[in-house]
């Protein structure tokens, strides 16, 4: 029990010297440190330029910050706080010469707001480069459109009444009028759906290009939305009308009607009448090389998705007129 009291007393002798070393240690470092910082150094240091008092009704062109190098001398611990925070100098645009394309900052006409931002205690020694210039354009608002992009895979008897849309189906663009006036339209990332049989809403991101942080757009995301319902096949039979036949020929044709197939949503297929289709065919085209008449369909409903005609051989019969 002795021996163990006296290994106790040993260890916390032992701590007591170590943390008097640590001490010493650390106040030798400080009386360094202090030291050090009393003296007079030349550093070059880069400092960012920041805009301010730019125009409203104008824009930067490039984002990419510009620098100085500013070579500055004085007491250690004066210069110390630029090591610590990220040396910036702030560039009043109000005060700078410039022409239609260009902002001119130049180390003659701002020394003495460069010499201002520091303390009596650092003397500005040189600064490099002398010139910078700044691209600049007029701030530019512009409405484009917006594209869907969608892949889709619809369960069998399904399909879209209408194309996919989006909302909101535009979106307004702001930037440099250069760079605006370029873009007419802006996609949506891809959408891809498998087995659609009910009606799309979903949001979906904007597709806007990395190299775009000198525009803001408006919106980041739309809602892509389709109205979705079941389909079926039907058949009509329609009239051929004959078109442009001179007016002393008689034409007579067969047969009289052709049969338009056609894919309708099952709500609207009862409402589908031949009387909404129209089919003709064009007697101007009849030359030596080509003599058939060939049907067009030139009129079907809206609320067909798709038509096509059954059937394109006609006989015909051309005389001419009695007076």
């Amino acid at each position: 029990m002795i021996k163990k009291i006296k290994h106790i007393k040993s260890n916390l002798v032992q701590g007591k010297r170590l943390n008097v070393f640590v001490l010493f240690l650390f106040l030798s470092f400080l009386i360094s440190l202090l030291s050090k910082l009393s003296n007079t150094y030349t550093q070059t240091l880069q400092f960012e330029l920041q805009p301010t008092q730019l125009k409203s009704n104008e824009v930067l062109v490039s984002k990419d910050a510009k620098t100085i190098n500013v070579t500055i001398s004085g007491k250690g611990f004066a210069l110390l706080k630029y090591y610590i925070e990220t040396p910036t100098i702030d560039v009043d645009f109000s005060q700078l010469n410039k022409n239609k394309a260009h902002y001119f900052w130049t180390e003659r006409s701002q020394l003495e707001k460069i010499i201002n931002h520091f303390d009596s205690k650092i003397t500005v020694k040189s600064i490099n480069p002398d010139t910078l210039l700044f691209p600049y354009d007029r701030q530019f608002i512009k409405k484009i459109a917006v594209e869907v992009l969608v892949n889709a895979n619809f369960a069998v008897g399904f399909d879209l009444v209408n194309p996919f849309r989006a909302v909101p189906d535009s979106i307004t663009l702001m930037g440099p009028e250069s760079l605006v006036k370029t873009i007419s339209s802006i996609k949506t990332k891809p959408l891809d759906l498998t087995d659609v049989n009910a009606n799309i809403d979903r949001v979906v991101a904007l597709d806007i290009p990395t190299t775009s942080d000198q525009l803001s757009y408006s919106e980041q995301t739309v809602s892509v939305r389709g109205e979705v319902e079941k389909f079926t096949e039907g058949s009509v039979n329609v009239p051929v009308t004959i078109v442009n036949v001179p007016d002393n020929l008689t034409l007579n044709f067969f047969p009289k009607e052709i049969t338009v197939i056609f894919y309708a949503s099952l709500k609207a297929y009862n409402s589908i009448d031949a009387r909404d289709f129209s089919v003709e065919c064009d007697f101007n085209t009849l030359t030596a090389e080509n003599s058939y008449l060939n049907p067009v369909l030139v009129k079907q409903p809206t609320t067909v998705k798709t038509a096509a005609l059954k059937g394109t051989e006609f006989e015909y019969v051309i005389t001419p007129k009695n007076d």
